[in-house]
């Protein structure tokens, strides 16, 4: 009993050991008729063998030390590095994380330690690659991803972006990567990028236990910027309906037409904002959230509050900035709330879930036909034609992982007489 017992010890020491170190073992023969995951056929259709790799790729180091470094000033270091060369070497990347957890979780000793973070570097990999194809890419699915490379002062830049996004006018104008069953190259490097981004600010097995936790507090998912006041007058428990009051507030918005209905529009209103573009150089605080106007291609970011009242003493836009600033009066709007990605086909459906609502409630009724789609995202509110004048309002950055998105359907309505 004695010898059994120090043998499986000395077993799972082994184990430890082999995750601790980091050994990564060449290619393996895959057993025959493996019986197919449906979770890992979420996330690819096949799966590689694994190269080997005796030597360490300056890739492989600066990922290590994003997944376990416990200082966030070493991890956001680690990431700004990796953002640097990710585009050469995401599907390398993608491979490697996915080749742990598949490892992890075909080796039934190791599964049931799969989660503990003291294991290192293999369980930080499958604890990053459970999230990106539970959560990340099941949310991806019914759109393309677009790859497009920009300029901005000197610099590339490189989006991966969802050309089914609501409010992406780049991204819709742009051939995506096609729609089919088995996820593409830059589906999965967009996904796995979104999660390393949260790494920053949190550890890898944290931000499992977020996703897989997600819950609807809507509050939470609003970032803690100042934001227009509203008062709910209504609220239908079985749909989640509200309508809301909003009070007076002011934007400064892009030039309308459809040549700035895009992602320059956006930082066309950053340089207002923060005193590029404003004759006082005057730097504001970011509020939320940031609006366009689909129909006239007009994107707008909320002025600080201090201005909502007297807009005649923010400072003027520069000659050249292409924003003017704006008054927008008291209205009452029916809202949905949703979460997840604004995909076009969601929020068609959200749309017409409203007006259905809408259409068969005793107290309220449409001022018009006309619909908004608003998205809570950390930065932004942003309207767009769906029917008439639908809108969306997004409050935070186009990166935010999907458990912690805000998204919004408004309609303007009036008490029926």
């Amino acid at each position: 009993m004695m010898r059994r017992e120090s043998a499986a010890g000395w077993l799972l020491l082994a184990a430890l050991g082999w995750q601790l170190t980091g050994f990564v073992p060449g290619p393996t023969t895959p057993s025959p008729n493996p019986s197919p995951s449906p979770r890992r056929a979420v996330a690819t259709a096949e799966v590689s063998a694994a190269p080997a790799m005796a030597t360490t790729t300056p890739w492989r180091g600066v990922l290590r030390r994003l997944l376990l470094a416990r200082r966030q000033g070493a991890r956001e270091a680690a990431f700004k590095e990796l953002a640097e060369i990710y585009d050469e070497v995401s599907s390398e990347m993608f491979a490697e994380v996915e080749k742990y957890a598949l490892m992890l979780e075909e080796k039934p000793p190791l599964q049931l330690l799969r989660l503990r973070p003291f294991l290192g570097y293999r369980s930080a990999c499958a604890s990053l690659y459970r999230t990106v194809r539970d959560h990340i890419l099941p949310q991806q699915a019914e759109s393309p991803v677009v790859v497009l490379k920009q300029s901005r002062e000197g610099e590339q830049r490189l989006r991966y972006v969802l050309q089914s996004d609501a409010m992406d006018a780049d991204a819709r104008s742009a051939a995506g990567d096609g729609a089919g069953p088995e996820v593409s190259a830059a589906s999965k490097a967009r996904a796995l990028y979104v999660a390393l981004r949260q790494l920053v600010a949190n550890d890898v097995w944290s931000v499992e236990r977020s996703a897989n936790s997600m819950d609807n507090d809507w509050d939470a998912r609003t970032p803690k910027l100042e934001t227009p006041k509203y008062q709910v007058l209504s609220r239908d428990a079985l749909s989640g309906v509200e309508v809301r009051e909003y009070a007076p507030y002011a934007v400064v918005q892009t030039q309308q037409g459809p040549e700035v209905a895009n992602n320059r529009s956006f930082f066309m209103l950053a340089d207002y904002i923060f005193g590029k573009k404003n004759v006082r150089s005057e730097k504001m605080a970011m509020t939320t959230p940031v609006q366009m106007d689909r129909g006239s291609g007009a994107m707008s970011f909320i002025m600080p509050s201090k201005y909502w009242s007297s807009l005649e003493d923010a400072p003027l836009p520069a000659a050249n900035a292409g924003v003017s600033l704006e008054e927008r009066p008291r209205e009452t709007l029916a809202v949905s709330i949703f979460g997840g990605y604004a995909l076009g086909p969601t929020v068609a459906k959200k749309t017409e879930e409203l007006i259905d609502f809408l259409q068969k409630s005793d107290r309220w009724e449409m001022v018009t036909n006309s619909t908004r789609l608003m998205q809570r995202l950390e930065l932004w509110l942003v309207k767009g034609a769906l029917k008439g004048e639908a809108s969306e309002t997004l409050y935070n950055d186009p990166f935010t992982v999907p458990w912690k998105r805000r998204n919004e359907v408004s309609i303007p309505v009036r008490a029926k007489a």
